[in-house]
């Protein structure tokens, strides 16, 4: 999704919130008010890291694991408003839907997650963009055939191999073929709408609870 066209249309920049988000505490107000920015960066990095990793900018090891578990690149249209749906439950709020549909993806999750790309997500999205972004992406991991090194643990599930791990649903995981992801999240459900208004900011435009 282009960061610069993602918008159909631009708003003024004082805009009123739109009802749905006006119930959620202050941090989750916060956290999708900003969120529609951060998944256009998040797009935007993707594909750096495709370039790189298809001209080998990373050590072997971690080129060989991009290479079994990233996507190919996909594309969107430009004049399409991004849409997230967001489900709250509690004080946290997760990304659970919308038209940009990689930021859903159990394996884009998963590499956006994997501590060894922290550096590159770090540069890439700014850290505190990306810390930011990683707390409303529910976790996922990849069941890379590779044998975990010694003294080593899975970032995250604190076991050293997948054997170690009994039982998913125990976790409230569950497993989509090869990767380990948050099972079906309960919760309000908001889809909002994001636009760019006259300063160039991706704001919130509108929102609506789903059932």
């Amino acid at each position: 999704m282009n960061v610069k066209a993602s918008a159909a249309r631009r708003l003024p920049e004082t805009m009123t919130p739109p009802a749905p988000l006006d119930s959620l505490p202050r941090p989750l107000h916060a956290a999708v008010q900003s969120a529609g920015y951060r998944v256009l960066r998040w797009a935007a990095a993707r594909r750096v890291l495709q370039n790189r990793a298809a001209k080998g900018r990373f050590s072997a090891a971690l080129g060989e694991y991009l290479s079994r578990w990233m996507p190919a690149a996909t594309s969107s249209d430009p004049a399409t408003p991004l849409e997230l749906v967001f489900t709250a439950t509690g004080n946290q709020i997760h990304l659970t839907g919308g038209n940009a549909a990689f930021a859903t993806e159990p394996v884009e999750r998963a590499l956006l997650h994997l501590p060894a790309l922290r550096s590159f997500w770090g540069n890439e999205l700014r850290a505190a963009h990306f810390e930011a972004l990683k707390a409303v992406i529910p976790p996922a991991w990849l069941r890379d055939p590779a044998a975990v090194p010694p003294g080593a643990v899975i970032h995250g599930l604190g076991i050293s191999a997948w054997s170690d791990l009994d039982r998913a649903e125990s976790h409230g995981l569950t497993w989509q073929k090869d990767v380990l992801t948050v099972r079906k999240i309960d919760g309000t459900r908001i889809n909002v709408r994001y636009v760019r208004n006259d300063k160039d900011q991706v704001v919130p435009s509108s929102a609506e609870a789903l059932p």
